[in-house]
C-alpha cells in the first residue's frame, strides 16, 4: 500500500550499510458446500505452484480461489493463522488495497443512485477539504480522487492512514493534516498513488449518507454481493475474530501484526474470508449483478470502473475507478486487477473478463521491504490459470535482507565500539599527539553522529510511527545503532578532554 515507504525505508536502510526458516499443508475444512467442483487435476499444477511460492517465502497460512461469475470453482487453503490454527476457507485476512475496488463500487453505487456525482467537486461535500490552497482544493473531483489523479502526493497517505487503538478520528477527522501539503500536479494532470485520496472518498462518502462507512458498504455492496461475514471496522474484526497477521522479524515470521484502522476499511483496512473476497470478484464477473440478478451497479458502470482512464507506467499500464488495469506482459495484458498489504497480511485479486474467471489469494504475510517477494505467488498464478507457464524469475527478499541486517550490522558495530571505548577509559593508555587525538574523536564521532542523523532524516519523510509500524526490526535496528552512536559519541569525548597518558585518549 505505500511503495513510497518501501522506498524510503530501503533508502535509509542502505544508507546505514554504508555506515559501517517447513510449512505443512493443512487441508481445507470448514468450507461452505456451495462450490462448482472442477474436473478432478485440473488445478494441479496451480496448487504446486502456490504451495512453492508459499515455502519459498516462509508464508505462515495462505487461502486462494479460482472464482466463475457464479462463484468458487476450487478452492485451496494451507498453513496456520497467527494463533496457530490451521487456515481455512473461514479463515478472515485483512485485504489492504484490494479494499479500493470495493470502496470505489461502494461509490458508484451512490453515483448509479443520483446521490453523489463523478464530477462533483469535494469541497462542496467536504468544506474542510482544504489540500492544497483554497484554488486546489476547489477543482478536486470525485473522480480525481477514485483515479488518483487530485494531485496528492504518494506521501500524503503518511498523515492520513494507518490510525490504530481507540481514538482515531474519523475520515473527515483526518482532512486538517493534508492542508499544508504541496499538490504534485494540477487535479487530472498526474497520476500518483496514495491511499489518501481514499481516506478523502470515505469522508466524502460519509458526508453523503450521513452514515459511517462500514454501514454503506454493508448495505450498497458487502450484503448484496454476498460478503455477510466481511469486516468493516474494529468491531466486525473482533466479532470474526481476526488473527495476527505476521510480520518478519530478522528474517522470521512473527505474529504481530494486530492492528486494524477503524475508519479504514475505504483503503485498506477491509477485510473477510476467502469466500467474502471470492464474491466480490464474482460480482464483478458478472458486470455489478447479484447472484439473485439485482444489480449493484448498472452493467455500464462496471464497465466504467475498469475502463483505463489514466496511464501509470510502462506497458500500458492505466488506473480506472478502483481497478488497475492491464500494464502486465501477456497474457494478463487486459486483467482488471488490485493487490493489497497491510502490516501482517496481503492479499491479490486478478478479474481475467475474457475467460469468465478470477483468482483470489490471501495470505497472512506483508511488509513493505519484501513486497515482490511475498506478491509474487498472486501474479504467477493469474499467469497459470491465464494459460501461461508459470514465471521464470523469484522475485527477492534481498532488499528486506539488506535493511535489517545491514542496520542491524551497524547497531552491533557501534555497540562494540562503545565496549572498547569502555575498556580504554578504564585502562592507563600511551600519551598520544593532539592531533592525532583531535582525528580519532572527530572520526568516532563522525561515525556516532551518523545513524542518528540517519534516523533524523528519515522521521523528516516519514512520521516515525510509519516506519515502526511497517517495518518493525529494521526501526528498531535503527534506533539501537543510534542509540549507541550517542553513547559512543559522549564516551569519545570524555577519553578526548581527560589528561593524556591518564588511560584517554586511544584511537
Amino acid at each position: 500500500m505505500f511503495p513510497h515507504l518501501r522506498r524510503t525505508a530501503a533508502f535509509a536502510a542502505l544508507a546505514a550499510v554504508a555506515l559501517v526458516l517447513a510449512l505443512a499443508p493443512v487441508p481445507l475444512r470448514g468450507a461452505p458446500a456451495a462450490v462448482a467442483h472442477a474436473p478432478p487435476g485440473r488445478y494441479d499444477a496451480l496448487d504446486a505452484y502456490v504451495r512453492d511460492r508459499m515455502a519459498a517465502t516462509g508464508t505462515p497460512g495462505l487461502a486462494y480461489a479460482v472464482v466463475g461469475p457464479d462463484g468458487p470453482l476450487h478452492r485451496r487453503a494451507w498453513g496456520v493463522d497467527g494463533n496457530g490454527e490451521p487456515v481455512t476457507a473461514a479463515t478472515p485476512f485483512l485485504w489492504g488495497s484490494v479494499a479500493k475496488p470495493v470502496m470505489a463500487t461502494a461509490v458508484l453505487a451512490l453515483v448509479d443512485a443520483g446521490r453523489l456525482g463523478l464530477d462533483d467537486r469535494v469541497a462542496d461535500h467536504l468544506p474542510g477539504f482544504r489540500f492544497g490552497g483554497p484554488a486546489h482544493a476547489a477543482r478536486v473531483t470525485v473522480r480525481h480522487l477514485l483515479e488518483h489523479t487530485s494531485g496528492l502526493p504518494p506521501a500524503a497517505g503518511y498523515a492520513v492512514t494507518d490510525c490504530h487503538g481507540s481514538g482515531c478520528p474519523r475520515p473527515a477527522g483526518r482532512l486538517a493534516d493534508l492542508a499544508d501539503l504541496r499538490p504534485i500536479a494540477p487535479p487530472g494532470a498526474a497520476y500518483a498513488y496514495t491511499s489518501a485520496n481514499y481516506l478523502v472518498l470515505a469522508a466524502v462518502v460519509e458526508a453523503v449518507t450521513g452514515r459511517p462507512l462500514a454501514e454503506h458498504l454493508r448495505t450498497a455492496v458487502l450484503g448484496p454481493a454476498g460478503m455477510d461475514r466481511a469486516i468493516a471496522d474494529a468491531a466486525s474484526a473482533a466479532a470474526r475474530g481476526l488473527p495476527p497477521g505476521h510480520q518478519l522479524l530478522w528474517g522470521v515470521p512473527a505474529p504481530i501484526a494486530t492492528g486494524v484502522d477503524d475508519h479504514g476499511a475505504g483503503y485498506g483496512y477491509l477485510g473477510g474470508d476467502l469466500d467474502d473476497l471470492a464474491a466480490f470478484a464474482a460480482l464483478h464477473l458478472r458486470a455489478g449483478a447479484t447472484a439473485g440478478g439485482r444489480a449493484v451497479l448498472r452493467p455500464e458502470t462496471a464497465a466504467l470502473m475498469r475502463r483505463p482512464a489514466v496511464l501509470t507506467g510502462g506497458r500500458a499500464a492505466s488506473y480506472g475507478l478502483g481497478w488497475r488495469v492491464g500494464g502486465l506482459p501477456a497474457p494478463l495484458d487486459t486483467a482488471v486487477w488490485h493487490t493489497g498489504g497491510v502490516p501482517g497480511y496481503s492479499a491479490t485479486l486478478f478479474l481475467l473478463p475474457e475467460r469468465g474467471l478470477a483468482l483470489v489469494l490471501l495470505q497472512n504475510l506483508y511488509g513493505v521491504l519484501h513486497d515482490a517477494a511475498v506478491m509474487e505467488v498472486g501474479f504467477g498464478a493469474a499467469r497459470l490459470l491465464a494459460g501461461a507457464t508459470a514465471p521464470d524469475g523469484r522475485a527477492s527478499a534481498a532488499p528486506y535482507l539488506i535493511a535489517v541486517w545491514g542496520v542491524t550490522g551497524v547497531a552491533v558495530a557501534l555497540a562494540l565500539a562503545v565496549a572498547r571505548t569502555v575498556l580504554l577509559l578504564r585502562r592507563p593508555h600511551p600519551a598520544v599527539s593532539p592531533p592525532r587525538r583531535v582525528a580519532a574523536t572527530v572520526g568516532w564521532w563522525g561515525v556516532g553522529l551518523l545513524p542518528g542523523i540517519g534516523l533524523l532524516v528519515l522521521g523528516g519523510r516519514v512520521p516515525l510511527r510509519q516506519v515502526w509500524t511497517w517495518t518493525p526490526d529494521v526501526f528498531l535496528a535503527l534506533c539501537a545503532a543510534a542509540a549507541a552512536g550517542a553513547v559512543l559519541v559522549v564516551l569519545r569525548l570524555v577519553a578526548a578532554v581527560r589528561p593524556r597518558g591518564d588511560g584517554g585518549g586511544g584511537s
